[in-house]
């Protein structure tokens, strides 16, 4: 019974997306990728990236933040759409 279950598990296994991340041997990585993922745990599958706001050691204002990017470039739009002048 144990048995089955491991070799069920080992068939998963091989069956698996491989991750394809380069190696320092030149060649790609050949574990199995996290589910829903691209690369294994040890290339960056299981990382989430730096933490948002005020988590994050390198916030000071807030001036680079998403929605500040995104509201610049919503009035930059603005700007182009209606800042044009006429001269004539």
């Amino acid at each position: 019974m144990n048995q089955d279950r491991v070799m069920a598990q080992l068939a998963n296994i091989r069956t698996a997306l491989r991750c394809g991340a380069k190696t320092r041997a030149g060649g790609p990585c050949q574990c199995p990728a996290i589910w829903g993922r691209n690369r294994c745990r040890l290339h960056g599958g299981r990382s989430t990236g730096a933490p948002k706001g005020l988590g994050n050691g390198n916030y000071k204002d807030g001036t680079f933040t998403a929605e500040a990017v995104e509201e610049r470039q919503w009035l930059r739009s603005i700007v182009r759409t209606y800042g044009k002048v006429d001269k004539g």
